[in-house]
């Protein structure tokens, strides 16, 4: 698995497919903490929403990285197309990972707050962040190649799950009126629930850590029904 990963891992930069992304990263990082004072958990907030989009994208091109042909190779190596995709879920998720340490750490590194933040607050950015991301790389993966045919397609699903899970967050109100849809909808409103509470918070309710375990679960579930799609496509 290590020789696979590192195999994917760099065959994805001599694509430079991920410049765009990164690009887009680093100036909505720096923009937005252009001008100071910022809110700690608002600035996290909305970083977060933004890694969330990224992350859609990362795992479009970690997916097409390589062609039909040398995939077909790679997977022989990897003895199995569910190892295969399996490394590159992890590639994802590292990328997510370390994405999140930037946008936790680096405003703090600039002092772009209006107070130095604590602990608590870079936690709950931290999970805000790679939750978020999580959620992004198991929703996207249902529009890869793997799934879908069409190219086209893959783009327009991606985007257009990313933008409806946003917009559900805002309809959250109107949605708990029709009895257990929320469940069924990918959990982004509870990451900014939880991002909306006040600087001033002293610790971490109970609860928090459960909507933060929701999140994961709730990839781990979608990441499980691409893993059965995939093996039932090949069938």
């Amino acid at each position: 698995m290590t020789s696979l990963l590192r195999y994917q891992f760099i065959n994805y930069l001599r694509t430079y497919k991920y410049v765009p992304p990164f690009s887009i990263f680093i100036l909505c990082l720096v923009i937005n903490y252009t001008f100071v004072p910022n809110p700690i958990l608002d600035s996290y907030s909305f970083t977060a929403i933004i890694l969330f989009f990224l992350m859609g994208w990362f795992t479009i091109t970690l997916f097409h990285a390589e062609d039909e042909e040398q995939k077909v190779i790679t997977t022989l190596h990897a003895k199995s197309r569910t190892q295969y995709n399996l490394g590159i879920f992890m590639i994802c998720g590292l990328i997510g990972f370390s994405l999140s340490c930037v946008s936790v750490i680096y405003p703090t590194l600039i002092g772009a707050f209006g107070e130095e933040p604590r602990f608590i607050h870079q936690l709950l950015g931290f999970l805000s962040h790679f939750s978020l991301s999580v959620l992004a790389i198991a929703l996207s993966a249902i529009f890869t190649r793997e799934l879908v045919k069409n190219k086209q397609n893959t783009w327009w699903g991606v985007l257009s799950i990313l933008i409806v899970s946003v917009v559900i967050a805002t309809l959250k109100e109107s949605i708990l009126h029709i009895k257990g849809l929320i469940w069924l909808l990918p959990p982004v409103h509870l990451s900014l629930e939880m991002m909306s509470s006040e600087d001033s918070i002293k610790t971490i309710p109970n609860i928090f850590y459960w909507r933060f375990a929701w999140i994961f679960i709730y990839a781990g579930l979608v990441m499980t029904l691409f893993f059965l799609l995939s093996n039932r496509k090949r069938r």
